[in-house]
C-alpha cells in the first residue's frame, strides 16, 4: 500500500510534468516505506534520511521547472501558482527544521505523509490547467 498513486492525479498534458509527479509520488512512496520500516526498529535511519534528501531536491527542482516553464510561456497565473509553491516550500522548510532541532525524524516524515492530500489538490486543481496552457503554447 501507497501513500499516493499517479490514478489519484489529473494526467498531465506535458510529458515531463507528468513524468515529475510520477516521480515524486514513488519517492513518497518509498519513505513512507522507509519510514516504517525505521519505526519498526527494522533499519537504521540512513536510508530513509538519503529518501528524504533526494525528496527535497527533488520537490525544489519539480517547482523550479513548472516555474521556469510558466514563464517562458507566459501563463496567466504565474503568481498565484508560485506562490502555492512557496507556501508548500516554507512549510516543508518548518518541517525539516523541527526535526533537526529535535532530532526526532518522525517531525519530517510525519510532515511528507500529510502531503498527498496537498498533492492531489494542488495537481488537480493548479497543475493540470498549467499543463493544458502550456501544451497548448508549446503547440503554436
Amino acid at each position: 500500500m501507497g501513500l499516493l498513486y499517479a490514478e489519484q492525479v489529473e494526467y498531465m498534458s506535458v510529458e515531463e510534468m507528468q513524468e515529475t509527479h510520477e516521480n515524486e509520488i514513488q519517492i513518497l512512496n518509498d519513505i513512507d516505506k522507509l519510514a516504517t520500516k525505521h519505526q519498526l526498529h527494522k533499519t537504521e535511519p540512513d536510508a530513509l534520511i538519503a529518501k528524504i534528501d533526494e525528496y527535497i531536491v527533488h520537490v525544489k527542482k519539480h517547482f523550479a521547472n513548472e516555474e521556469r516553464l510558466m514563464q517562458k510561456y507566459n501563463f496567466p497565473s504565474y503568481h498565484m501558482h508560485k506562490t502555492a509553491h512557496d507556501m508548500f516550500l516554507e512549510d516543508l522548510d518548518y518541517a525539516l527544521k523541527q526535526w533537526k532541532r529535535s532530532d526526532n525524524i518522525e517531525k519530517i516524515t510525519n510532515f511528507i505523509r500529510k502531503t498527498p492530500e496537498w498533492i492531489v489538490l494542488h495537481v488537480n486543481s493548479v497543475d493540470a490547467p498549467t499543463a493544458n496552457f502550456l501544451a497548448a503554447k508549446m503547440k503554436e
